[in-house]
């Protein structure tokens, strides 16, 4: 018997797929698969990373591309279930609606009743037959209610989806493509969907939930008294099961089933259990309903996960202020280079308010020869050594005056001084 114990307590997953592979060498070889991480997984098949599937370790037919996957599964399970279902379309119970009986069973004889046995054929393996299988387990009653997204990464595979779609699919699935320009060329392309291609740019992680996890927590942990957005009535942080919303500046928490009432009495859903998506009582914002689930898993069940991305985002915020800091840093000193030195010997020296010639040492002798020199000869002016113009360590001497009654200034011998540059 299978123990789900230790699944029943885990988070909704932060991203799991089912994928479709084709080989860049012969695109008739096609493999479906799953997995949480595509870009890992196609480095397994490609032989990159231990692992992968046998179907795929055939040499000649790498590298592999992953063409289409099938995004939004709310858990592994979900995810294991549809790609069962799409590689035994024929078989799975959510196809019998679809086809109404208008494939007509094959026939075979029994070996050992030698009568002829309805049975299925072989079902075929062709792209274009995959994609229908595809598109009609989308229209299912039962996957048709899942927030599925299908995203195509080659065109010509995207061509063949759209000849086998005969019909629309529900609101709640998305189809995009994520593909580039047929004018690349095919070598460069086989490299760049045999290692990655588009699917390096997926999200995979819990980081995009990271602020919004934190204001959760500060909004649940605060001793400030919190009421439901719906029914009014106070929150139980410890025991109730609350949602908050996932807009930044909106602080609206709900209980989770009068926010489930809530979405859908307002979509009118009819006899649905769970919503798609609503609006928050407070800030009328839209809000999907899968994205408040993940969080709120997350808060509940992810403990060691949110210590880990708290971990992660505040490296991330240190190593971001860390480079601002050299940057700045970095600036100050091409400025400080840029600038002319004050212990240099074409410097300048601040004395007074103003700036002057710094010097060396060989010219502090002069200097002070200079100095003497002047003060010794000052009753006679014109006798005074010339001091050196490139050095110039006080500031003209202001004459000493005095103020008469009538505010005008009396002469001074400093009136007929030479003055020195």
């Amino acid at each position: 018997m299978a123990d789900y114990s230790s699944q029943s307590i885990c988070p909704i997953p932060a991203f799991y797929c089912c994928y479709l592979l084709r080989s860049t060498v012969r695109h008739a070889s096609l493999y479906i698969g799953s997995t949480p991480d595509p870009s890992r997984r196609l480095a397994q098949h490609n032989g990159d990373k231990t692992g992968g599937a046998k179907r795929t370790s055939r040499e000649k037919l790498r590298p592999w591309e992953m063409v289409v996957i099938v995004s939004g599964f709310m858990s592994r399970a979900g995810a294991l279930q549809f790609e069962w279902a799409w590689q035994h379309t024929q078989g799975s119970r959510h196809a019998e609606v679809e086809r109404g009986g208008n494939d007509e069973p094959g026939l075979r004889i029994c070996p050992r009743t030698g009568k002829e046995v309805k049975t299925r054929g072989k079902p075929c393996s062709s792209l274009r037959n995959i994609l229908a299988n595809l598109h009609i387990l989308l229209q299912s009653p039962y996957f048709s209610e899942w927030p599925l997204q299908v995203q195509f990464f080659s065109e010509d595979v995207y061509r063949a989806w759209r000849d086998c779609a005969d019909g629309l699919l529900d609101d709640t699935i998305k189809v995009v493509t994520a593909f580039g320009s047929e004018q690349a060329c095919d070598i460069d392309r086989k490299e760049f969907l045999g290692k990655a291609g588009g699917i390096g740019a997926l999200e995979i992680g819990y980081d995009h939930l990271a602020e919004y996890v934190e204001k959760s927590l500060f909004l649940l942990e605060s001793e400030e008294q919190i009421d439901c957005g719906v029914c009014k009535q106070r929150v139980d942080s410890q025991h109730d099961m609350i949602a908050i919303c996932s807009h930044n500046p909106c602080r609206c928490a709900s209980h989770l089933l009068c926010l489930s009432s809530h979405f859908l009495g307002a979509a009118a859903f009819g006899e649905k259990l769970v919503p798609r998506k609503g609006t928050c009582p407070a800030c009328r914002s839209q809000l999907e309903w899968p994205i408040l689930m993940k969080e709120m898993t997350l808060r509940f069940r992810g403990q060691d996960e949110i210590q880990r991305l708290v971990r992660r985002r505040r490296r991330a915020e240190s190593t971001r202020k860390a480079k601002r800091l050299n940057s700045v840093n970095l600036y100050s000193e091409e400025d400080t280079s840029d600038a002319p030195k004050s212990c240099t010997r074409f410097g300048r020296i601040g004395f007074l308010g103003r700036t002057y010639p710094c010097m060396d040492n060989s010219n502090i002798g002069e200097l002070g020869s200079s100095i003497e020199s002047a003060n010794s000869t000052n009753s006679d002016i014109d006798s005074v050594s010339t001091i050196t113009p490139e050095i110039e360590l006080y500031s003209r001497r202001k004459p000493s005056t005095k103020v008469n009654c009538s505010g005008s200034y009396a002469k001074s011998d400093w009136d007929d001084a030479e003055i020195i540059e």
